[in-house]
């Protein structure tokens, strides 16, 4: 039977024009890709940005792909893997002009593996640049077989290193050693330093401290301190982020809410009012305990098994360079000087840490109180869990592997006391994790990307 009808016309036009652009896209996809060129005719994405390191990345997750699902060549996007999109990830084939080419400095260093562990299903980073002076020359499966699968350039001494095709860097390199490197890095590049050198304001106290001069002071007038939740605006637009230290993430991120709210109290006879902290700045006493990796990966006797195993022993006692650190921070959210007693202890376990803090509440405040201010602090936060009021207190193995610091508060047996406990991965939360938290914002992508691991158990 003819077809007379102008709408039936036109849906035979439409079947055959979709068949036609059908075949022509199955026959496409089924040519190898190996140039950027020729990935941008089969994505649509005229204008890819991709380093010689993203594309050989990009090659591998093809190939092994291939192998196991015949020639198609879609592979699945490296965000899926976050727990968040596992219900809704998209099939795609490649990083497109967002990727940020990614140097770490001291990648044989723990919390330098560890960047590298948390970069592997990063969305937007790629690693284009490794340095280890004593591992130069060698791949990072061969440093660290845990990561064995991750095709990544070799590493390379620092003075080797070519930073032309780095837009970001993550310096794990140890205290003293990092202030020249940054000096002698191009100004282009953003920055978060794990080491010790731009935390403190103040160089002088930073000489006391750690026993050597301050070797960069106008770059630490330009350093942001980056503990994330309390200082997220003053990171978004910082080049250089100085990165918290562990036992300062785990103590700062439970007690600057209670320094930095403050409350309306009476004065005798009510004649007017005054304002007054959550706790007092007096008396606040914190024990500490970490465990083996937050030493370091360098040799020691004092850190091997045999040392360590089937022990605790405090350390640093009255002189732990992350005093003044701690005391900064919570001078800053009191307005008002703030000394501490800190004493940290060596546990037998290779991560994680505990932070118990004694406090006074202020005069008329409950536990309660305290609870809810914390609570009202972190209820949108997406890395600090505040645990129900009388839960059982956090424990270091639910937070392994994670970016989460998880705490409660509870009364203390002394009238007028609090206990505040809380953990959190020391080479996550407290290095490499708080720092991929930081670049995040410095690169305008939302902070929990590549960051949504869930704690290992058992």
């Amino acid at each position: 039977m003819p077809f007379t009808s102008e709408s039936q016309l036109k849906t035979i036009k439409g079947f055959f024009f979709t068949l036609f652009v059908f075949v022509s896209l199955t026959l496409s996809i089924r040519f190898p890709l190996f140039s950027a060129k020729e990935m941008s005719s089969v994505t649509g994405l005229q204008s890819v940005s991709l380093d010689a390191g993203c594309l050989r990345k990009e090659k591998s997750r093809i190939l092994k792909f291939r192998r196991q699902n015949g020639s198609t060549l879609s592979v699945r996007s490296s965000v899926a893997s976050s727990p968040q999109s596992l219900q809704s990830s998209k099939m795609v084939t490649l990083k497109s002009e967002s990727t940020v080419r990614v140097g770490v400095l001291g990648a044989s260093g723990y919390t330098g593996s560890e960047i590298v562990r948390l970069l592997a299903n990063h969305p937007h980073f790629c690693i284009t640049v490794m340095t280890a002076d004593r591992k130069a020359g060698q791949s990072i499966g061969s440093v660290f077989p845990h990561l064995i699968t991750q095709e990544l350039p070799n590493m390379v001494a620092i003075k080797d290193a070519d930073f032309s095709n780095v837009d970001a860097v993550f310096c794990c390199l140890p205290h003293g050693t990092t202030q020249d490197i940054i000096k002698a890095l191009p100004s282009r590049l953003k920055i978060v330093d794990l080491s010790a050198d731009f935390r403190l304001r103040n160089t002088d106290e930073y000489e006391e401290w750690y026993g050597q001069p301050h070797r960069a002071p106008d770059l630490q007038k330009e350093a942001k301190y980056g503990l994330t939740e309390t200082s997220r605006e003053e990171i978004r637009s910082a080049r250089l982020v100085a990165n918290p230290g562990c036992y300062p993430t785990s103590v700062l991120l439970p007690l600057v809410p209670l320094l930095k709210i403050q409350y309306m109290v009476p004065t005798l006879m009510d004649l007017h009012l005054m304002q007054a902290h959550l706790i007092e700045l007096r008396n606040i006493i914190i024990d500490a305990k970490s465990g083996v990796s937050g030493a370091g990966r360098g040799a020691k006797e004092a850190n091997l098994y045999t040392e360590i195993a089937e022990g605790i022993h405090s350390y640093g006692i009255t002189k732990h360079r992350h005093v003044p650190e701690i005391e900064q921070g919570l001078t800053d959210a009191s307005n008002s000087k703030v000394t501490i007693s800190f004493t940290p202890h060596l546990m037998p376990m290779s991560r994680g840490m505990q932070s118990t803090i004694y406090v006074e509440m202020a005069s008329g405040v409950t536990i309660d109180d305290l609870h809810q201010q914390l609570k009202t602090s972190y209820q949108d936060e997406e890395f600090v869990v505040l645990l129900e009021k009388g839960a059982p207190p956090p424990h270091t193995r639910n937070v392994r592997g994670s970016n989460y610091c998880v705490m409660n508060v509870y009364q203390d047996r002394i009238p007028g006391r609090a206990i505040i406990v809380s953990v959190i991965d020391n080479l996550v939360k407290g290095a490499s994790g708080q720092a991929l938290q930081n670049l995040n914002l410095m690169m305008g992508f939302p902070e929990n990307t590549g960051l949504l691991y869930q704690p290992l158990f058992p």
